[in-house]
C-alpha cells in the first residue's frame, strides 16, 4: 500500500516512540492509540497529535517533555517538512512537499482501488434492506432505507468486507396484507363489492389492468399474479434509483421447503419453544435490567371450546425479549416470527458461513430489535454447548428459567446473538416545498412513490432534456440528498434546493467539480501536456498541500464509515473535496506554457481529484458527468 498520509504519519511516531522506548525514556506497555487529527487553526500545521498528553500520566513524565522528545525524534524524517510542541504538549506536523507529491503519485498508480481496503478481521455479511411488502410501490419513506442500505453495501466492501445484498419478500400465503391486496386487485378485475379496508389507488389499477382472468377465481390465484406484478415495479423503481440485490428471498419458499416446521422443531428441541399455557411479559428498566415478571395465563383447550389445538410459544423473554412470542397460532396458522427463525437460520448460508447479519429498517421498527435478537438467540442455544449449574436462582430470574444452567445457556446464545445480528434504523423523512412541510400525497390521494420523486426532481432540473437523462439527475440528487444526513437523524428533504443547478445544490456543486476536470484536461491535452510523469516535490503552495490531504483522506473516512456504518460522511467528504478542488483551481493556475513542469504537477493532481471525486461518487451510487 502507498504512502497514504494520516497511516505514513503514524507509522512515523509509532517508530519515534519505539526508539523512546528502546531508550528507557518511555515505558513499554502504555498502550494508548497513535492518533492524528487536523488542528482547528489550519495555521497551526497539517496535523496534529496529542499522543504526550494521553500518556504523561502513565510516563510519570511531564506531556511536553514527552513532546518534545518525539519532535527531535521526528526532525530528520523526509516526510515532514517541520515539526513543533505546542501548548502543553501536542505535536503541531507539517507535511513535506515530498510526502504531498509521492500521495498523488500513489493514488494515480492505484486508481480508484486506493480507497479500497483490506479489513484487519474481514467479515462476511449478509444485508438486508428496503423488504417491503409486494402490495405496493417503494415510497419516498423506503427511500432513504434504499439509499443508506445500498451506499452501506459500498463502504462494507470497499472496507474489505464481503457483502451479500438481499431483498427479503413477505409473500407468505397467510399474510393479511397481501390477501387483502389481492382481493383488491381481484375486484377490480372481476367488478366485484370493494373489500372493507381494501386498497385503492393508481398502482392497483395498474395491476389489475395487466391481469386477464382465467376463470379461476379464487384469492391465491390473484394474489400470485398481483404480488409478481408489484415486485416487477419494485425492481425496475429500484433500479431507476441505482439498487439492486444479490437475492430476492421469499418468505412462501421457507413454507414450501418445509423450513418453518424444521426450524421450529429445532426450537422445541433445544428449550426455547413449549406449548404451555402461559405468556411471561417482563418490565425492563434500563440498559435492559429485569424490574418485574408477570406470568399471563392462556385459556388451555378445555378452557377454550373452540381451540383446535395449542398455542405454540417462543419464549423469547429468556433471550432479553420484553414479552413470549407466538410461533404457531392455536389453528395451526404460523406467525410471522415463526418465519423469521427459519429465515434468519438460512440467512447465514449467504455468502456462505456468514459471521454477520445485519438488518436495516425503518423508524416504525424499533420493536423488533427485542424480538429478532431473541429469534437469532435462540437458534445459537442449539448450537452451544449447554453449561452444567444446579444452585437455585435469586428472584426475578427464577420466574423466567429453569435453574441457573439455563440461564446460563440463553446468557452465553443472547451474547452470540448480539453478535451475528444487528438491527440498524433509519429516522424519517420530512419533505420541504417553500421552507414548509410538503404533504407528499398526489392530489388524488394516491401514494408518493420513490419514481415519482425521480421524475420530479429531474423534470424540474432539466425540463429540456430527455426522460433518460431526468431520471440520472433525479436518481443523484434523491440519492445525494437521503444521505447527506446520519441515518440516524431525522432528515429535511428540500424539494426546491433539490432542483436547483447551482452550486447551492450540494449534489450540483460536487458534480461541476468532476466536471470542470475533464474540461481542463482536454485542454491540457491540446497544449500538448500529455506525459504523466511529474516533478513531486513542485506541490508546495498550501491550497495544494490542503486538497491533497482531503484526496487521501478517502480511505479514512471508508474506515470510519464502516465501523459506525455513519455512511454520510461519504457525502460529507465528496462535498468538502470539491470544495478543496474549486479553491485549489482558483488560486493556483494550472496550466502555464511557461512553467511545463508545475503546470505537469498541477495537472497530475487534477487527475488525482478526479480519481478520489469518481471513487467517492461510486460509494453514493450517483454518476459522474463530464460535462454539465
Amino acid at each position: 500500500m502507498g504512502p497514504v498520509i494520516r497511516s505514513r504519519l503514524v507509522a512515523l511516531l509509532r517508530s519515534a516512540i519505539a526508539s523512546l522506548q528502546a531508550e528507557g525514556f518511555l515505558p513499554e506497555g502504555l498502550g494508548a492509540p497513535v492518533e492524528v487529527s487536523e488542528p482547528a487553526n489550519p495555521e497551526h500545521g497539517d496535523f496534529a497529535c496529542n499522543y504526550a498528553l494521553m500518556v504523561a500520566k502513565a510516563a510519570g513524565k511531564n506531556p511536553r517533555e514527552i513532546a518534545t522528545r518525539l519532535a527531535q525524534a521526528l526532525e530528520s524524517a523526509p516526510e515532514l517538512a517541520a515539526v513543533e510542541v505546542a501548548g502543553p504538549g501536542f505535536l503541531n506536523l507539517r507535511l513535506s512537499p515530498s510526502l504531498v507529491g509521492a500521495a498523488v503519485a500513489d493514488v494515480l498508480e492505484r486508481g480508484e482501488d486506493f480507497a479500497r481496503l483490506p479489513a484487519e478481521q474481514p467479515k462476511r455479511m449478509n444485508v438486508e434492506f428496503v423488504s417491503v411488502n409486494p402490495n405496493g410501490p417503494i415510497t419516498i419513506g423506503s427511500g432513504r432505507g434504499a439509499a443508506f442500505g445500498s451506499t452501506l453495501c459500498n463502504v462494507l466492501e470497499a472496507a474489505g468486507h464481503t457483502v451479500h445484498r438481499e431483498y427479503y419478500i413477505n409473500d407468505g400465503v397467510n399474510s393479511e396484507q397481501m390477501r387483502l391486496f389481492a382481493e383488491s386487485v381481484r375486484s377490480m378485475c372481476l367488478g366485484l363489492p370493494f373489500p372493507e379496508k381494501g386498497y385503492r389507488g393508481d398502482y392497483v389499477s395498474e395491476v389489475a389492468s395487466k391481469i386477464t382472468p382465467s376463470g379461476d377465481e379464487s384469492v391465491g390465484w390473484f394474489q400470485a399474479r398481483s404480488q409478481d406484478l408489484m415486485l416487477a415495479k419494485q425492481r425496475e423503481d429500484l433500479a431507476a434509483f441505482g439498487v439492486w440485490f444479490d437475492t430476492w428471498f421469499s418468505e412462501q419458499s421457507l413454507h414450501d421447503d418445509g423450513k418453518v416446521e424444521a426450524a421450529i422443531q429445532a426450537l422445541h428441541a433445544n428449550g426455547s419453544a413449549d406449548d404451555r399455557p402461559h405468556r411471561t411479559k417482563l418490565k425492563l428498566g434500563k440498559k435492559g435490567v429485569i424490574e418485574d415478571v408477570e406470568i399471563e395465563a392462556q385459556p388451555t383447550d378445555e378452557d377454550d371450546a373452540e381451540g383446535a389445538g395449542k398455542t405454540l410459544w417462543l419464549r423469547s423473554t429468556k433471550y432479553g425479549d420484553d414479552q413470549d412470542r407466538v410461533l404457531k397460532r392455536k389453528d395451526g396458522r404460523y406467525t410471522y416470527i415463526a418465519s423469521d427463525v427459519a429465515y434468519h437460520d438460512d440467512k447465514f448460508n449467504r455468502p456462505p458461513n456468514a459471521d454477520k447479519l445485519l438488518t436495516i429498517l425503518g423508524p416504525d421498527h424499533h420493536g423488533y430489535i427485542g424480538r429478532l435478537t431473541a429469534v437469532v438467540a435462540a437458534l445459537q442455544r442449539g448450537k452451544m454447548e449447554a453449561p452444567s449449574s444446579s444452585f437455585p436462582l435469586p428472584d426475578p430470574e427464577s420466574r423466567i428459567y429453569a435453574d441457573a444452567a439455563e440461564r446460563d445457556a440463553c446468557q452465553a446464545a443472547l451474547a452470540e446473538a448480539k453478535e451475528k445480528l444487528e438491527v440498524v434504523i433509519f429516522q424519517l423523512v420530512r419533505f420541504l416545498k417553500d421552507g414548509q412541510p410538503a404533504p407528499m400525497r398526489k392530489r388524488d390521494g394516491n401514494i408518493y412513490a420513490l419514481i415519482d420523486l425521480i421524475q420530479e426532481i429531474g423534470k424540474a432540473a432539466a425540463p429540456e432534456a430527455d426522460a433518460a437523462e431526468q431520471t440520472r439527475i433525479g436518481r443523484d440528487v434523491a440519492r445525494f440528498f437521503y444521505l447527506m444526513r446520519s441515518h440516524e437523524t431525522h432528515l429535511d428533504f428540500d424539494l426546491d434546493l433539490a432542483a436547483k443547478q447551482s452550486d447551492d445544490n450540494p449534489v450540483y456543486y460536487v458534480q461541476y467539480a468532476h466536471a470542470r476536470i475533464c474540461s481542463l484536461l482536454e485542454k491540457a491535452r491540446e497544449a500538448g501536456f500529455e506525459a504523466s510523469e511529474f516533478d513531486e516535490s513542485l506541490l508546495a503552495d498550501r491550497r495544494e498541500t490542503a486538497l491533497v490531504k482531503k484526496i487521501a483522506d478517502l480511505p479514512f473516512e471508508i474506515q470510519r464509515s464502516a465501523d459506525d456504518y455513519g455512511v454520510h460522511r461519504i457525502a460529507t467528504y465528496a462535498v468538502e473535496l470539491a470544495r478543496a478542488y474549486h479553491h485549489f483551481y482558483d488560486g493556483c493556475r494550472v496550466i502555464q506554457p511557461e512553467s511545463p513542469d508545475l503546470s505537469r504537477a498541477r495537472l497530475a493532481l487534477c487527475r488525482a481529484t478526479q480519481v478520489a471525486l469518481r471513487a467517492s461518487f461510486g460509494l453514493l451510487g450517483i454518476s459522474a458527468p463530464e460535462r454539465m
